[in-house]
């Protein structure tokens, strides 16, 4: 994708994140939940719960802990993301590849093509995609306008997924003609530009 197109989809979904004034904390709560259990809002500072009602895409359990945020979620989902060890998830494919840099720490994606079914593995870190099979991927994007923060999941998550083969991302677009399909550098790319605030 030539960089002005992806710049152009990089703020478009920008908003999807907290603001830069935000970052320190959006990090801090990022951190905080890869440790893997749900957390507290009080315990990132005195004011952080007032703060997180504020921003999209905050998900709790029923004793007002944080159980998913950004992407990051303890609860499984097809999207699983070992950081450390410790057992983790993602809303969606392209989530594995920004959050190891947001989290500063390297993670092991599984995941899966939904066109051909087989199985997807990759290694991700701050600087990129370490090692991937199959060696080619594809991630699809629906249309930018679709997308709604305040149900992130529901309008844009859920149809992004890793491609496996060409064929797989050009059966995509053909289903999806108004979407888009970035092959996984672009992708990565794509993350490190829409979450610059909190990764420096």
């Amino acid at each position: 994708m030539p960089r002005d197109a992806l710049d152009t989809l990089a703020e478009s979904l920008a908003g999807t994140f907290p603001g830069c004034e935000d970052a320190p904390l959006a990090t801090a709560l990022l951190r905080e939940l890869a440790a893997g259990a749900p957390v507290v809002p009080s315990t990132l500072g005195e004011q952080a719960g007032t703060v997180l009602v504020r921003w999209p895409n905050v998900n709790y359990d029923d004793d007002g802990r944080v159980v998913a945020f950004s992407g990051l979620s303890l609860r499984p989902t097809a999207h699983r993301f070992t950081v450390d060890g410790r057992q983790l998830y993602t809303w969606c494919a392209w989530d594995t590849l920004f959050l190891p840099a947001m989290l500063g720490q390297s993670a092991d994606v599984e995941s899966s093509c939904p066109v051909t079914g087989s199985g997807v593995r990759l290694t991700v870190d701050r600087s990129g995609v370490r090692q991937a099979d199959p060696q080619q991927l594809w991630v699809s994007f629906p249309p930018a306008a679709t997308t709604s923060t305040a149900d992130i999941t529901g309008t844009f998550c859920c149809h992004v997924h890793f491609l496996a083969t060409p064929a797989a991302a050009e059966h995509w677009l053909n289903r999806h003609p108004e979407g888009t399909v970035l092959d996984i550098d672009d992708a990565y790319e794509l993350g490190r530009k829409a979450t610059h605030c909190c990764t420096g």
